[in-house]
């Protein structure tokens, strides 16, 4: 990825926490502060020129940002529609300036910065990188703006994946060295171990 590539940062937190079994998950707290809050402090610590959005359905949800100046809140009043509408909001929201998209599912925690920045590293234009450890693949994804159409006409119940699956030649496999960078949290149980 050229130096001068805009990136926007699209921070996801905008799901019903189905499996987690009470509660908003993003909210709830894990090593003293919500679960959420990890995300938005690394998006913010990073230099994204294309602008960091954070997507929200919950009021409550939305303030963990309040805080950061440089993040842009977006609600999202049509959650149920899926991540489909989180993406399409932040896509959106980033204008068409952006050269690459990173998509931040916002639950978790081990994520680091060094992971974040080789994502970054290995984009290229008209490609997809994804983070993956022995395989496994994981996010953030990050996609380039070649795919910015694909990605505002996902329908309801399809994910950025899907475009992944049509165009696996453009997917460029990021290894990263933990599968603890890659966990996300979805049920109470997890966050618990």
């Amino acid at each position: 990825m050229g130096s001068a590539d805009k990136v926007a940062a699209i921070l996801m937190a905008s799901g019903f926490s189905r499996r987690f079994g009470g509660g908003n998950k993003l909210l709830f707290p894990f090593r003293g502060k919500p679960l959420a809050r990890y995300t938005l402090e690394l998006a913010a610590a990073l230099d994204f020129s294309g602008g960091i959005f954070f997507v929200a359905a919950g009021d409550e949800v939305a303030a963990l940002a309040l805080d950061f100046p440089g993040v842009t809140v977006i609600k999202n009043n049509a959650p149920e529609k899926d991540l489909c509408e989180s993406v399409r909001l932040g896509v959106e929201a980033a204008g068409s300036g952006a050269d690459q998209y990173l998509f931040f599912p916002c639950d978790m925690p081990f994520l680091d910065m060094s992971t974040v920045r080789g994502i970054l590293e290995a984009g290229r234009h008209g490609r997809i990188v994804e983070p993956c450890y022995r395989g496994r693949p994981g996010n953030p994804c990050l996609f380039s703006a070649a795919f910015r159409d694909e990605l505002l006409l996902l329908k309801e119940g399809e994910t950025p994946r899907l475009i992944k699956e049509r165009r696996p030649e453009a997917v460029i496999s990021f290894e990263v060295v933990s599968p603890l960078i890659l966990e996300d949290i979805d049920t109470l149980e997890q966050l618990e171990k």
